[in-house]
C-alpha cells in the first residue's frame, strides 16, 4: 500500500490537487445557488461590464447576460483544466497517462455540476453546458501543454 501511495505522490502534486478540489468546490458551490440568486449575480457582472465599457466609449449592448453567463462557464473551467493538469502531472513531463487522467477529471466535474442544478430551484443542468464546460477546460490543458512545450524548446535550442 505504501508503494501505490509513494507512486501517487511522484505522479501528482499534492497543492494543486488541493488547490483543483477547491476550486471543484466553488464551482460546485456556484451550481448550489438557486437560479434568482445566480441570475442576480450575473446581472451584476454585467451591469459592472457596461459601465467599464460605456466609460471607454465602446459599444456595451451586445455584451448580454447570456455572454456573461457562458463565459463564465467557459473561464471557471479553463482554470480548472489549468490546475489539474498541473495537479495530475507533477514533473512536467505531459504525458499521455497524465493528460488522459486530466481529461476524464475534467470531463467529470462539469457532468457532476450539471446534475447538481437539476436538484436546485429555478436551475437547470444543461448538457450544452457540459460540453462548453469541457471545451473550456480542454483549452487550459492545451495551454498548459503548450507552455511546458515552449519552455522546452527554449531550454533546448537543438
Amino acid at each position: 500500500m505504501s508503494n501505490l501511495s509513494s507512486q501517487f505522490r511522484s505522479k501528482v502534486s499534492i497543492p494543486w490537487l488541493l488547490l483543483t478540489l477547491v476550486f471543484v468546490t466553488f464551482i460546485w458551490g456556484n451550481s448550489l445557488v438557486p437560479g434568482q440568486g445566480s441570475g442576480s449575480l450575473s446581472l451584476s457582472v454585467m451591469e459592472c461590464a457596461h459601465e467599464v465599457l460605456r466609460s471607454l466609449g465602446l459599444p456595451y449592448a451586445w455584451l448580454t447576460n447570456f455572454i456573461i453567463r457562458k463565459t463564465a462557464h467557459f473561464t471557471e473551467y479553463l482554470l480548472l483544466g489549468l490546475f489539474a493538469s498541473q495537479a495530475f502531472d507533477r514533473a512536467g513531463a505531459v504525458s499521455r497517462a497524465s493528460l488522459v487522467a486530466t481529461a476524464v477529471f475534467c470531463a467529470f466535474i462539469p457532468s457532476i455540476d450539471e446534475t447538481i442544478q437539476l436538484f436546485v430551484a429555478d436551475r437547470s443542468g444543461q448538457v450544452v453546458d457540459v460540453l462548453l464546460d469541457c471545451c473550456g477546460a480542454a483549452t487550459g490543458i492545451v495551454f498548459r501543454t503548450a507552455w511546458i512545450k515552449m519552455r522546452r524548446g527554449r531550454n533546448n535550442p537543438c
